[in-house]
């Protein structure tokens, strides 16, 4: 892939998964995910990696989660194999990740992608594939976590980013990258909403954000806001 551009190919950006509580409030509920939401973090893997159909990699197994007993709202167990082949992906594989910083309130950010992480680890043989979970979630974090993205096109230019942000905070992060607010679905995120991801490029040197769906779990959206079904 050429690396001429010096904006990356596309940045995604993603809530983290499902967590205890007052899902509006990201201090409520403790710091962890759900087990619905490390049930979405399992899967997210399919959602990114190359189809293991199409590619002369190792056969990547979909991740599963394994529950500890007593455990009812938030996750005690752990990430294992399922012995099934994960499924054509339906989006593009990150080069990079970002999470943010982990907090005495919420480690969810890290949490969420961590499976995804580990899968890309193991596809492309690459344990320096790791998650950058440097950046505050505010707007000192996430000026500087735009600053890193946009301000190294040797690093980033031409290449695919993922980021796992707080809901509260994504329509900042994303007008940061300059999207214009029109183009926006809503300048609130809505707090029962995990299961969107927004994608933004640079056609023509423009940011443009289109939004779509992840279709991982049941009661996810069929279509992303404004469009039809």
């Amino acid at each position: 892939m050429s690396t001429s551009s010096p904006f990356p190919l596309a940045v995604m950006i993603i809530r983290h998964g499902e967590k205890p509580g007052d899902p509006s409030n990201d201090s409520d509920g403790g710091p962890n995910l759900s087990i619905l939401g490390s049930a979405r973090a399992a899967a997210l893997p399919s959602l990114f990696t190359p189809d293991p159909t199409q590619t002369s990699g190792p056969s990547l197994p979909q991740l599963t989660c394994d529950l500890l007993a007593g455990f009812e709202g938030e996750f005690g167990g752990k990430y294992g194999s399922s012995n099934v082949n994960a499924r054509e992906s339906q989006f593009f594989t990150p080069d990079f990740l970002f999470a943010t910083e982990p907090t005495n309130s919420s480690s969810r950010p890290v949490e969420t992608i961590t499976p995804t992480a580990q899968a890309l680890q193991f596809f492309k043989n690459d344990p320096g594939l790791t998650i950058n979970a440097n950046f505050t979630n505010d707007t000192n974090g996430i000026t500087a976590l735009t600053s890193e993205i946009l301000g190294n096109p040797n690093t980033y230019g031409g290449k695919y980013v993922l980021i796992c942000w707080h809901h509260g905070t994504i329509p900042e992060l994303t007008e940061a990258f300059k999207v214009p607010p029109s183009q926006l679905p809503w300048t609130k995120w809505p707090s029962t909403v995990f299961d969107l991801i927004f994608f933004i490029t640079w056609p023509s040197g423009q940011p443009q954000l289109k939004v779509g769906t992840q279709r991982l779990l049941y009661g996810d959206s069929a279509t992303a806001p404004g469009q039809s079904s």
